[in-house]
């Protein structure tokens, strides 16, 4: 997780003061938080507000993607290998419908061009993901960067290879968006899915995803009064109406009316447009440059700039240094990162700088040596 700026916290504890008494909590409270901040997520990611809708988790998200969307037998959905699980069970009881999933797994190449002649890792592996969308592909179900070591998808290619054979697109972004740009007018995705626990850093419990025209008269996952047109006229909200709130509301979840998440959510998002993600990439890439120059030299490997995600990427660690010692080593001196499979995943935000890295260096280059 994502630690919480003192904006959100100050956010998240007005927002709990305030409902403690709730004869202050008005009809307007249930609606104008949430258009305030959809309209700011928007511009994180560069798309229409009303192509926003608020949801809890990736899970949900993409619940709503398989609600609404049927493939047919001898269609294949194409996936990456390891990929987050919630972007991996909506898709497996297709399985027994004679759908195949398309399971890409990462190439065994190097993780660098400066370590080898061959083709990069990341380039081939996205090559690999493009040759595997054929005619008979329903949708492709990806994130922006790998969960697990941050390789970075061409997302814009992608997008294009699945119009040409009307192919969804499907996106979990959690782990990038506000830490880096997502351009939603160039990717075109039918379903971005952003939970804002990681790289938002906002509370656990509310995110938010962007749908295509293809969802527009799509059912949602509940029936709130809360998503209805007219909703905001509490004393009519028993002349029942069928019609749903405009754009993609009708796919809230009620819990954009829990204050304490929306300010939170939108203390954060606010932070980030001012910060500007481009700019957080920029910087995380200027910290970390001493530090991957400095590990390679010693055996580690470290995917490329421009094909890795600068907040969260993978260290491949050479022959001879298991997994766990390492990070044992690390957490006695209280630098904390993830181990995924036979790497270690570092996760450095805006909070963090060159010292940070060089310590995390330091410890790295003990554990080469012994």
């Amino acid at each position: 997780m994502g630690p919480l700026p003192l904006a959100t916290q100050r956010a998240g504890v007005a927002a709990l003061a305030a409902r403690a008494f709730p004869v202050s909590v008005t009809p307007r409270d249930f609606f104008e938080p949430a258009e305030r901040v959809r309209g700011m997520l928007a511009k994180l990611v560069n798309t229409d507000p009303e192509r926003i809708a608020f949801v809890p988790n990736v899970a949900n998200g993409m619940a709503i993607v398989a609600k609404n969307f049927v493939p047919k037998r001898g269609q294949n959905i194409v996936l990456l290998g390891e990929q987050f699980p919630s972007n991996v069970y909506p898709w497996r009881d297709w399985r027994k419908d004679g759908v195949e999933l398309r399971t890409i797994a990462a190439p065994d190449a190097p993780w660098s061009a400066s370590s080898s002649t061959k083709r990069t890792r990341g380039a081939l592996w996205n090559e690999l993901i493009l040759d595997a969308i054929d005619t008979h592909t329903a949708m492709v179900s990806i994130e922006q960067a790998h969960w697990a070591d941050g390789t970075l998808f061409d997302l814009v290619n992608i997008g294009k290879r699945c119009r040409e054979v009307d192919a969804l697109f499907a996106i979990d972004a959690t782990q990038t968006v506000g830490a880096m740009p997502f351009d939603c007018a160039a990717i075109q995705p039918d379903a971005l899915i952003v939970h804002s626990y990681k790289s938002i850093l906002s509370n656990y419990g509310l995110g938010f995803a962007v749908l295509s025209e293809k969802f527009a008269n799509a059912k949602p996952l509940e029936e709130s009064w809360l998503m209805r047109e007219g909703s905001d006229n509490f004393a009519r909200l028993v002349d029942y109406q069928d019609a749903y709130a405009p754009g993609m509301r009708r796919f809230d979840t009620s819990l954009r009316a829990n204050p304490s998440l929306i300010q939170m959510l939108g203390a954060s998002a606010e932070l980030l447009l001012e910060w500007q993600p481009a700019r957080i990439r920029e910087y995380l890439l200027a910290i970390e440059r001493d530090f991957v120059e400095r590990v390679r030299a010693i055996g580690f490997e470290v995917t490329d700039e421009a094909e890795r995600a600068a907040n969260i990427f993978g260290l491949k660690l050479p022959h001879g240094i298991e997994v766990e010692r390492c990070r044992a080593a690390l957490t006695a001196e209280k630098i904390h990162v993830s181990v995924r499979g036979s790497a270690i995943r570092i996760s450095p935000h805006v909070y963090n700088d060159t010292h940070d890295l060089q310590r995390l260096a330091d410890v790295l280059s003990r554990l080469a040596i012994c």
